[in-house]
């Protein structure tokens, strides 16, 4: 499919223009417009369920990890806009029966756990496919921006989605934001439908069954760029997440009460909502390899001056900069991952970096609480900075992924 492209967009991928290279692509556009509206509802549920009944994140959390192999296999062996599809149907008929059931007073725990699991379920399923779905409706050369535009709408959800929400909350109720959200996962529904995309082949794919699991795994060991990448991404965010530590700060080390620590916690979604702004314009950077290391060795600069730091002003510089590291670090990732990998493989190795990206922030937070409790918050954010950093330096010794040049050392792959 890329070399159908490939010829019409070489000079409209790779120039720096005001609008994103992806957007120059109709299906992209459909399917980047749903997905922002569906991320948006996805968050102002959320909310709106955690004020019914408190934290449901174990809920989630659960199925998300337990799935994700699961949701990689289907993405394979199914056609991706049609898994989505029935994914997004779940994902609006729970939020109507939400809306249904406050509305008659007649919201309980159990539905509420029940509701959030199933979300939890059906979004785990989906995300392998949607990322998968992404090379499919653009040419290489503007992956990079579409990669880049799609990581923009996970920001910009968490961003703007429980501003809404409270807004909703304060003059309506949970039934309204339930309804929202119903709403917007039927826009993406309907964009989902317009897109013309061709399906993808067929090709090596064994349906869902351990032996086509095996034959995910069997692939990835001979990609060692691709594994590299996954470590790196575990390895930065396990040692650099700080996010635990932001309470600390804000109350015993910046003092700048509850005001101070939201700012805190939005201060890395918004560098990492610029710096994906910024990839979505850009042309992909040659040496690919070369500018993950460094971004990734930005993350945890930026962690351990963060760390130090006793001015408010500078620690929501070195956060927003963190952030912004992370995602261009990201970013290349997932385009790499994306160009190594044939389409009938690309459901089951986005389902084990998700696995990796998830495991890495969450084992971090605990990894980060613990050793504050042993020593100090300083010192928790200050060595996970610079186990970022070392784990920069284990990956960049291997030459094959230091020196790695999209441009290159790839030839479009397809399915």
């Amino acid at each position: 499919m890329w070399e159908q492209r490939e010829t019409m967009a070489e000079h409209a991928g790779e120039a720096v223009g005001l609008v994103p290279a992806a957007l120059r692509y109709r299906d992209f556009r459909l399917f980047w417009g749903g997905v922002v509206l569906s991320g948006l509802g996805s968050q102002v549920t959320t909310v709106a369920m955690a004020c019914q009944i408190g934290l449901l994140g174990l809920v989630r959390a659960v199925p998300q990890i337990a799935l994700a192999l699961l949701g990689g296999l289907m993405a394979d062996a199914m056609e991706r806009r049609r898994l989505m599809m029935g994914t997004q149907i779940v994902q609006l008929l729970v939020p109507v029966a939400l809306a249904g059931v406050t509305l008659a007073h007649a919201v309980a725990p159990s539905s509420l756990y029940v509701a959030s699991a199933l979300l939890a379920l059906a979004g785990t399923l989906e995300t392998p496919a949607r990322q998968a779905l992404v090379p499919n409706l653009v040419p290489r050369a503007a992956l990079t921006s579409a990669i880049a535009l799609h990581s923009a709408q996970r920001g910009l959800s968490e961003i703007l989605g429980p501003t809404l929400a409270g807004l909703l909350l304060v003059v309506t109720g949970p039934a309204w934001c339930y309804t929202l959200n119903a709403g917007v996962c039927l826009t993406l529904l309907i964009a989902l439908g317009l897109m013309r995309i061709t399906p993808q082949g067929s090709n090596g794919r064994g349906g869902v069954s351990l032996q086509a699991l095996r034959d995910g795994m069997v692939f990835l060991a001979t990609q060692p760029v691709i594994v590299a990448f996954m470590v790196l991404d575990f390895g930065a965010t396990f040692f650099g997440s700080s996010r635990a530590l932001l309470p600390v700060y804000a109350r015993d080390l910046l003092h700048v009460g509850p005001a101070g620590l939201g700012m805190l916690y939005a201060a890395s979604a918004v560098g990492a909502l610029l710096a994906a702004t910024a990839m979505g314009l850009a042309p992909t950077p040659r040496r690919s390899g070369h500018w993950v290391l460094v971004a990734v060795a930005v993350y945890g600069v930026c962690t351990m001056v963060f760390a130090v730091s006793t001015a408010f002003w500078l620690s929501l510089l070195m956060l927003a900069g963190a952030g912004a590291g992370n995602m261009v670090g990201g970013v290349l990732r997932n385009t790499i991952n994306q160009v190594l990998t044939p389409d009938h493989f690309r459901g089951r190795v986005a389902a084990v970096n998700s696995i990796f990206t998830m495991g890495g922030p969450q084992l971090g937070q605990f990894e980060s609480g613990v050793v504050a409790a042993l020593w100090s918050p300083e010192a928790s954010a200050l060595t996970g900075g610079l186990g970022a950093l070392l784990v920069v330096w284990g990956v960049a010794v291997v030459p094959k992924v230091r020196r790695f040049r999209l441009a290159d050392d790839v030839t479009p792959r397809t399915g």
